[in-house]
This record gives C-alpha cells, structure tokens and sequence, in this order.
C-alpha cells in the first residue's frame, strides 16, 4: 500500500485459468483462485479478462443478483438466456445482464476461425431480487485523451444504468496524449490497463511504466494523475464508493 492509500497491481500477478478452450485472466478472486489483495474491490465483484476459442464458450448456468457487464474486445460473444433472448455482442458495443432475482445464460464464441476476446465484469447491485433483464447498445470511442462513459447509476451520456452507485469509463490515450483524472471525497477508484503500454504520474510518486493488465487501485481519493499512452493505451476506470469501510475490500 502506498502512503497515499493506492496500489499498484501488476497484470502478470493475476489469477489465470487456461484450459483447451478457455485462457481466462482475474482481477479477484474467482472460482479456485484467491486474490491475495482481496476477493473484490468494494462493489467491484469481478473483472475477468476472457479469450474463448472458436465455437466453445460458457454453456448455460444460472446467476443471481450482479450486474453483469460484456465488453468485447476482438471477435463476437452469443448470448442465450432463461428469458429466451438471443444477441450477438460485437467491439464498440456493451452489454448489461442483471440476474436480478434469477436468470439462467450461455456465453458462446460462434465464430469458426477467430477468436473471442473479451471483459466482463460483475458489480454487486444496491437492490436484491430485482427483475432480471437485458440491455445492450454501442459504445461510443473515446475521443484521444478523454474518457467515455459506458456504464453508470444515472445514465449520464446516455449510457447504461447500472443498479449501483458507480461510473464505468473508457479512455484512450496516443503518443504525446495524458489521459487524467481526480478522485472525489468518499470514493474509491480503479484504473485498468486494457491494451497498450503507458507511463503514468499519480501526485508526487515516480512515473511508472504499465503494461496491458496492471491496474491502480486507490482506496482513498486518487490523487491527481495522468497517463499516457506509448503508443497507444486504453484504459478502463472504475469510479466508486469508498471501498474502506467494506468488509473484505481489497
């Protein structure tokens, strides 16, 4: 832990399960695995980064109350659930699963020679035994050193509305660009590394160099900081309530 109440998490250190069909990469503990920094940050439950082979996936197994998000990455996700819905889920679009008081899903690659690459995300709701449902729509690119909202409480720049407290943001950043953020008073924020390499500056720390899967976890108000990209980077940033009073945070 930092002095400024943040910590930097190395993407090499995460838990991993790899098998013929799936190499799956964990933020937090999941399934067998045990994060040594703690099985989630706040409400953040999970960020799972998913590479499934062509033609195999998740069959269906139920869920209960989180709010599932799907970020594809490169190739597309199938989505089959208990509700009889069915959807395709492509790059540059997000998908919203609330299991809500319960629903059954099945996660597919159904390409034939690509394969499917892919976030998701879990966040524990504010409200249990809610009606579960669907939603998915486009995510608009991050204009070079700014940050899109795709996920939020509010619905803020006509985004997904989340059952929690939280804002889920996109960002990129290019050569000679700094992406940058402030944290606020009694919240936490996380910052991922999707892809790329960045050099970052949090307050008066040293500059460090990330690369894809590092992430910074400020359990305290982030202090002042930026990023860029070198290249290029993109980033993901969770915006949160404070994780310090949750019991087990990380």
């Amino acid at each position: 832990m930092n002095a400024a109440g943040w910590t930097l998490r190395r993407g090499a250190a995460r838990g991993r399960l790899h098998n013929d069909w799936l190499d799956a990469r964990f933020s937090f503990s999941f399934a067998d695995w045990r994060a040594p920094q703690g099985d989630r940050f706040g409400v953040l439950r999970a960020l799972n980064e998913d590479v499934v082979q062509p033609g195999r996936g998740f069959a269906m197994h139920p869920h209960r109350d989180l709010e599932i998000l799907i970020l594809p990455l490169e190739g597309l996700v199938e989505h089959r659930d208990s509700q009889g819905r069915h959807a395709l889920v492509r790059p540059g679009e997000v998908q919203l699963m609330r299991a809500g008081h319960g629903i059954a899903h099945s996660q597919m690659n159904p390409q034939a020679g690509q394969v499917d690459r892919h976030l998701q995300i879990w966040v524990e709701p504010r409200r249990h035994g809610l009606a579960p449902g669907v939603w998915q729509q486009a995510v608009r690119a991050p204009a070079p050193g700014a940050w899109q909202v795709f996920a939020s409480s509010d619905g803020r720049d006509g985004s997904l509305v989340v059952e929690q407290d939280l804002c889920i943001a996109l960002g990129l950043a290019g050569e000679g660009q700094r992406l940058a953020w402030q944290g606020r008073p009694g919240r936490s924020q996380y910052l991922h590394l999707v892809d790329g390499q960045a050099e970052v500056q949090v307050g008066e720390a040293p500059p460090l160099v990330l690369t894809p899967g590092d992430a910074l976890a400020f359990d305290a108000p982030a202090p002042a900081g930026t990023a860029a990209g070198q290249p290029q980077a993109r980033w993901l940033l969770f915006d949160l309530p404070s994780v310090s009073p949750a019991p087990g945070a990380a």
